[in-house]
């Protein structure tokens, strides 16, 4: 009896030590296998890129040429915000743009909202207190034209040199004539024919050249050929109206192994310059009284107003001390050079 309750104690004892083994080595391994691995970190959200774009600053008005930077600024937008196709990345692409319709500031600036300026939106404010100005067009060539070297936005000088006619009133001799019992002394004038004189000046300083206009090239038919002239370099220019893009800019060329900016131009244009009223009538009055209109580029930095004093004959012998040649005594013929035949000479051979 005593030796069967031992048994059954001794069974229950490994047992127990056996289940308590068993629950260690489970524990252990799920411990290992906590402390062995690594949590998933979820991934980061992918960053959308970012693009500039042109908008408003300030409330803008429609109808208003955007030539000031200060009215517009550019951001950073997500990419995904940006209609590539309807809205400006570049600051420059906008500038000088005519805004049609007005903007709110902040919002951007479509490509729908603007276009190029027409010539009236292009001329100049006046300065307070000045005039303003008006768009004039003057006819010139290669010499008259700056020799087709004037861009837009340069500024010319006009210089006229009118012709006037003016007769010739010499005095006669002194005659004594009697009248009434009385001797009078008296001078007739004798009228002589009319002189021409010239006179030039400088009558517009800075206008503001706002578009050239250039007459239309007209294609070479096949087999006509190209119609070219020799330059004083050797080089072939074509004659005619210079090669020009869309916008009415000269293209420049490659003629003889020489630029187009190195040839003459042939033909004529036409310079739009922006005026006031005051100098447009003093253009209309050269060209109505025939006198030679030419122009004289400015340099980029050159705003100086010049007084001249004009240049006439008495001015060039007085001011400038211009040399004035005597006359030549006359060639008087003697009665054997009129009257008796002389051979005709020969040249040698």
């Amino acid at each position: 009896m005593r030796r069967g309750a031992l048994l059954f104690l001794l069974i229950g004892l490994i047992v127990i030590i056996g289940g308590l083994a068993a629950f260690l080595l489970l524990r252990g391994g799920q411990v290992s296998n906590s402390t062995s691995t690594t949590p998933e970190v979820p991934p980061l959200p992918t960053e959308i890129p970012l693009v500039s774009v042109v908008q408003a600053r300030v409330d803008l008005d429609g109808n208003i040429v955007l030539n000031d930077p200060s009215l517009l600024e550019v951001v950073q937008v997500p990419i995904n915000e940006f209609d590539d196709k309807n809205e400006f990345s570049n600051l420059n692409d906008v500038l000088g743009k005519l805004l049609i319709n007005p903007v709110v500031a902040g919002q951007p600036i479509r490509r729908d909202n603007v276009r190029d300026p027409g010539l009236s939106q292009r001329i100049p404010t006046a300065e307070p207190g000045q005039a303003q100005l008006k768009a004039y067009p003057i006819s010139v060539d290669s010499l008259s034209g700056v020799a087709d070297q004037v861009a837009i936005n340069d500024f010319v000088d006009v210089i006229a040199t009118f012709s006037v006619e003016r007769q010739i009133i010499r005095p006669g001799p002194v005659q004594v004539i009697t009248a009434n019992g009385a001797e009078q002394l008296i001078r007739e004038y004798q009228y002589g024919e009319n002189q021409t004189f010239f006179t030039t000046k400088t009558i517009i300083q800075r206008a503001q050249v706002l578009q050239i206009v250039r007459p239309a090239v007209v294609p070479a038919t096949e087999g006509e050929g190209t119609n070219a002239t020799a330059t004083a370099g050797g080089a072939s220019t074509t004659a005619g109206p210079p090669a020009v893009d869309a916008s009415g800019q000269p293209v420049n060329q490659t003629v003889g192994g020489t630029t187009s900016a190195n040839t003459l131009t042939e033909g004529s244009w036409v310079l739009v310059l922006a005026l006031t009223d005051q100098e447009i009538e003093l253009i209309e009055f050269a060209i109505q009284s025939n006198a030679r209109i030419v122009l004289a580029l400015r340099a980029a930095d050159d705003t100086e107003i010049e007084t001249t004093s004009g240049v006439t004959l008495d001015l060039l012998v007085r001011e400038f001390g211009l040399p004035l040649p005597q006359p030549l005594p006359p060639r008087v013929y003697g009665e054997a050079e009129v009257f008796t035949p002389q051979p005709t000479p020969t040249p040698r051979p």
